[in-house]
């Protein structure tokens, strides 16, 4: 995609900004460092280990047995992320407990990830739906559950996830929920999800309120939009109306309602769980291009990723594997192109079994890819435009770092490991620290290369 492309923008951009220079155009070796940022150079952001992640659920009722798995498998996304029982959590108290937590940390920062959850729907005609006439928890971009954000270290994560997802976000139907009178509240869940399982994580039966099931028109884009305008001090105009002055679900006084989620420095991820393509308001139905969503994203000028859970829909022939939820193509390929787009991953979230009836996809292995996103968002840092590999320089606080050696035998047995160093992931389109090359937070990284396509940015300064 050439960066002159409409679609080029700093939205999805990690707060790493790489640049491309005048004088790779030269002979690279005639340039030093120092002539490297003043031709081309941009001031790069510290490295961060804040990721704040917004789960946008499709709470229509066809999405009862994909939230009942999700909320079941979620102790997998938490356990790649971190492990307190083989000392994810850091104890200093001597020289030596220091070194050891430095050398442990920089083998696993994946573990050391500071994160916090929040969940949404994807509700957003909040005047059909609901107890009252203005916005309710869980409706147009607004966080729901108690707590509405749920922070790494701070109590039963797992717990808290399963409780704000079951209990607010999931439309269950109290017919379909079957009974089991042997399961003792607080016991591991061996079996599918009971009635009594739902009234001890939720409490007392507040789980069957059909308030919690939300519209048949799932409003996935403009719900993350909002979400995001909830979440920020000074929201961007597209908060505010689109089009033709049309005005949007959101007003000032509802400026950080969704307080202390979206923290200055993190990255923002949001995934989508539905069986149902995207039908936001902002576009035309039929229309598969979600740039007018890409550029007021764009607005907010915040490192961002986008994760699909949704329909097993194959953009190579355009057809669905199964299809659930009834989605549309065009929906489907609007979350798709967002997922692509911002380098994070479509999966499907059901699949074809027997007498090809849909059934519910491996939510485990999906969960454990997003821990692992999450954890590659310490190691790997995407460019902005396709370089030519050869020009490629990296600097980490002032001094330059060498290229990796890739280990012998490693690509054979089918995943590449490198010495320390550096290496470009053309599938990521990102640069990837290996071993001690791996920058500290808050280091001072700069990465300068040519660009296959497209002029070079011009020098903001």
């Amino acid at each position: 995609m050439s960066p002159t492309n409409k679609r080029t923008s700093a939205l999805l951009s990690p707060k790493l900004i790489a640049t491309c220079g005048a004088c790779a155009a030269l002979a690279l070796t005639s340039c030093n460092r120092y002539e490297y940022f003043n031709l081309a150079g941009y001031e790069q952001a510290s490295f961060s280990n804040d990721a704040d992640i917004l789960f946008v659920i499709d709470n229509s009722p066809s999405m009862l047995d994909e939230s009942a798995d999700l909320g079941l498998n979620f102790a997998v996304f938490i356990e790649t992320l971190t492990n307190t029982d083989e000392g994810a959590e850091q104890v200093t108290e001597t020289l030596s407990d220091a070194v050891g937590n430095y050398i442990d940390y920089t083998a696993q920062r994946g573990r050391y990830l500071d994160y916090q959850i929040g969940i949404t729907t994807t509700t957003v005609d909040y005047l059909n739906e609901g107890a009252s006439a203005g916005v309710d928890p869980g409706e147009a971009g607004y966080l729901l559950g108690s707590p509405e954000v749920v922070v790494k270290g701070t109590g039963d994560v797992v717990g808290q996830f399963q409780a704000n997802l079951m209990c607010e976000s999931t439309c269950w139907d109290a017919d379909q929920v079957p009974g089991d009178a042997s399961y003792n509240c607080g016991d591991e869940l061996t079996g599918a999800v009971s009635l009594e399982f739902l009234d001890c994580v939720c409490d007392g039966d507040s789980w069957e309120d059909d308030e919690h099931c939300g519209t048949g028109n799932e409003e996935h884009l403009e719900a993350a939009l909002l979400a995001m305008c909830r979440s920020v001090e000074n929201p961007p105009l597209a908060c505010y109306e689109y089009g033709s002055g049309t005005a949007t679900a959101f007003a000032d006084s509802e400026t950080l309602i969704n307080r202390d989620f979206w923290r200055d420095d993190s990255t923002l991820v949001v995934v989508f769980v539905t069986d149902e393509g995207d039908n936001s308001r902002r576009m035309a139905q039929g229309d598969e291009d979600p740039i007018d969503y890409v550029e007021a994203f764009d607005a907010f000028d915040r490192r961002m990723k986008f994760v699909t859970i949704g329909p097993p829909w194959h953009p190579d022939d355009g057809t669905f594997n199964c299809n659930s939820g009834n989605a549309t193509t065009w929906g489907t390929e609007r979350l798709q192109y967002l997922t692509d787009y911002s380098g994070g991953f479509y999966a499907d979230i059901s699949q074809a079994g027997a007498d090809d009836e849909c059934e519910v996809a491996d939510f485990a292995q999906y969960l454990e890819d997003l821990g692992q996103l999450l954890a590659n968002l310490d190691t790997a840092f995407e460019l902005q435009s396709i370089p030519d590999v050869t020009t490629i320089r990296v600097y980490v606080n002032g001094d330059e770092v060498s290229s990796a050696k890739l280990t012998e035998g490693s690509e054979i047995e089918g995943t590449a490991v490198y010495g320390d160093g550096w290496s470009y992931d053309s599938a990521q389109n990102a640069i990837v620290f290996w071993g001690s090359a791996v920058p500290d937070y808050n280091a001072d990284v700069r990465i300068y290369y040519r660009p296959l396509d497209g002029k070079p940015r011009e020098i903001p300064f």
